[in-house]
Protein backbone atom coordinates (compact mmCIF):
# COMPACT_ATOMS: atom_id res chain seq x y z
CA UNK A 1 0.00 0.00 0.00
CA UNK A 2 2.60 2.55 1.04
CA UNK A 3 4.81 1.62 -1.94
CA UNK A 4 1.93 1.73 -4.38
CA UNK A 5 1.35 5.01 -2.87
CA UNK A 6 5.13 6.15 -3.49
CA UNK A 7 5.35 4.51 -7.26
CA UNK A 8 2.53 6.77 -7.73
CA UNK A 9 3.42 9.99 -6.28
CA UNK A 10 7.34 9.65 -5.95
CA UNK A 11 7.62 12.69 -7.87
CA UNK A 12 5.51 15.08 -5.55
CA UNK A 13 6.91 13.54 -2.65
CA UNK A 14 10.24 14.26 -4.50
CA UNK A 15 9.34 18.00 -4.73
CA UNK A 16 8.09 18.52 -1.39
CA UNK A 17 11.27 16.80 -0.30
CA UNK A 18 13.60 19.06 -1.64
CA UNK A 19 11.20 22.27 -1.13
CA UNK A 20 11.97 20.93 2.49
CA UNK A 21 15.79 20.54 1.96
CA UNK A 22 15.97 24.12 0.32
CA UNK A 23 13.66 25.65 3.49
CA UNK A 24 16.25 24.38 5.83
CA UNK A 25 19.18 25.77 3.53
CA UNK A 26 17.61 29.11 3.12
CA UNK A 27 17.31 29.28 7.38
CA UNK A 28 20.76 28.63 7.60
CA UNK A 29 21.88 30.98 5.37
CA UNK A 30 19.52 33.51 6.41
CA UNK A 31 20.98 33.35 10.42
CA UNK A 32 24.37 33.22 9.32
CA UNK A 33 23.85 36.57 7.39
CA UNK A 34 22.37 38.17 10.55
CA UNK A 35 24.60 36.85 12.55
CA UNK A 36 27.62 38.49 10.59
CA UNK A 37 25.35 41.37 10.06
CA UNK A 38 25.39 42.12 13.49
CA UNK A 39 28.97 41.12 14.09
CA UNK A 40 30.04 43.67 11.13
CA UNK A 41 27.58 46.71 12.96
CA UNK A 42 29.01 46.35 16.14
CA UNK A 43 32.73 46.21 14.79
CA UNK A 44 31.98 49.64 13.03
CA UNK A 45 30.79 51.07 15.90
CA UNK A 46 33.62 49.82 17.78
CA UNK A 47 36.08 51.57 14.97
CA UNK A 48 34.13 54.98 15.26
CA UNK A 49 34.46 55.05 18.80
CA UNK A 50 38.30 54.50 18.96
CA UNK A 51 38.12 56.85 16.14
CA UNK A 52 36.94 59.31 18.16
CA UNK A 53 38.59 58.29 21.09
CA UNK A 54 42.08 58.99 18.84
CA UNK A 55 40.75 62.40 17.81
CA UNK A 56 40.27 63.23 21.76
CA UNK A 57 43.38 61.98 22.67
CA UNK A 58 45.17 63.74 19.80
CA UNK A 59 43.12 66.81 20.29
CA UNK A 60 43.83 66.91 24.14
CA UNK A 61 47.73 66.68 23.03
CA UNK A 62 47.56 69.84 20.97
CA UNK A 63 46.04 71.61 23.86
CA UNK A 64 48.65 70.73 26.05
CA UNK A 65 51.31 71.47 23.82
CA UNK A 66 49.77 74.80 23.01
CA UNK A 67 49.81 75.52 27.02
CA UNK A 68 53.42 74.26 27.31
CA UNK A 69 54.56 76.68 23.95
CA UNK A 70 52.34 79.42 25.69
CA UNK A 71 53.99 78.90 29.24
CA UNK A 72 57.31 78.56 27.88
CA UNK A 73 57.14 81.59 26.35
CA UNK A 74 55.62 83.80 29.53
CA UNK A 75 58.56 82.51 31.24
CA UNK A 76 61.06 83.47 28.44
CA UNK A 77 59.61 87.18 28.91
CA UNK A 78 59.38 87.30 32.08
CA UNK A 79 63.17 86.23 32.30
CA UNK A 80 63.58 88.89 29.66
CA UNK A 81 62.07 91.77 30.82
CA UNK A 82 63.57 90.84 34.12
CA UNK A 83 67.17 91.41 32.26
CA UNK A 84 65.79 94.58 30.67
CA UNK A 85 65.19 95.65 34.38
CA UNK A 86 68.77 94.75 35.97
CA UNK A 87 70.58 96.77 32.97
CA UNK A 88 68.40 99.54 33.62
CA UNK A 89 68.89 99.65 37.31
CA UNK A 90 72.56 98.60 36.86
CA UNK A 91 72.85 102.22 34.74
CA UNK A 92 70.52 103.61 37.18
CA UNK A 93 72.87 103.66 39.96
CA UNK A 94 76.04 103.80 38.26
CA UNK A 95 77.46 106.91 39.55
CA UNK A 96 75.56 106.81 42.87
CA UNK A 97 77.96 106.32 45.75
CA UNK A 98 75.18 104.47 48.40
CA UNK A 99 74.68 101.96 45.60
CA UNK A 100 78.54 101.02 46.23
CA UNK A 101 77.61 100.40 50.22
CA UNK A 102 76.69 96.50 51.09
CA UNK A 103 73.22 95.56 52.48
CA UNK A 104 73.41 94.70 56.12
CA UNK A 105 72.95 90.89 56.38
CA UNK A 106 69.82 90.92 58.78
CA UNK A 107 68.10 93.36 56.62
CA UNK A 108 69.23 91.57 53.25
CA UNK A 109 67.61 88.24 55.37
CA UNK A 110 64.62 89.74 56.20
CA UNK A 111 63.92 91.07 52.64
CA UNK A 112 64.81 87.32 50.92
CA UNK A 113 62.28 86.03 53.31
CA UNK A 114 59.29 88.55 52.62
CA UNK A 115 60.43 87.94 48.81
CA UNK A 116 60.32 83.77 49.84
CA UNK A 117 56.87 84.14 51.63
CA UNK A 118 55.07 86.23 48.46
CA UNK A 119 56.59 83.90 46.07
CA UNK A 120 54.10 81.37 44.48
CA UNK A 121 55.58 78.12 45.61
CA UNK A 122 57.37 79.25 47.81
CA UNK A 123 56.83 76.13 50.18
CA UNK A 124 56.94 77.84 53.75
CA UNK A 125 54.43 80.56 55.55
CA UNK A 126 55.02 84.01 55.95
CA UNK A 127 57.46 84.34 58.52
CA UNK A 128 57.47 87.99 59.31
Amino acid sequence: MISALVKRYWLQLLVVVLIGVLTFFVNKYRDNAITYKDQRDKATVRANTSEAVTNNVITTMNIIRDISQATKNAKNELAQKGETRIVYIRQALQGDPCANQLVPSAAADSLREYADSIRPGSGGPDKR
